[in-house]
């Protein structure tokens, strides 16, 4: 536990976003794939969640939580955004394919 406290504990702003849009993009694949009437939703709710929960697992893991607040929407914000483009885009491609 302690080195994947390391391990997110060390992402910095732009290496956070990379996993958020990678992991937001193929979750939202197969979420959008499986339930397409929601994928709108998907591209929302996962980039979120992912974020969410990448920011405060240091502390879920037993970082100490003071400075986590004040820095929150400084890193939930752009991580959150990062992830939900590439999700957009998946959502639209696989639009198109069903379209066809």
């Amino acid at each position: 536990m302690q080195r994947m406290k390391e391990l997110v504990d060390s992402l910095s702003i732009w290496s956070g976003a990379l996993v958020v849009a990678v992991v937001s993009g193929a979750v939202v694949w197969l979420l959008a794939s499986m339930f397409p009437a929601l994928r709108k939703l998907w591209v929302v709710i996962v980039p979120f969640t992912v974020a969410f929960c990448l920011y405060w697992s240091p502390v879920w893991l037993g970082a100490d939580p003071s400075e986590y607040h004040a820095w929150a929407l400084v890193f939930i914000v752009p991580w959150f955004l990062a992830g939900a483009i590439p999700a957009a885009a998946i959502v639209r491609i696989l639009q198109k394919r069903r379209a066809q």
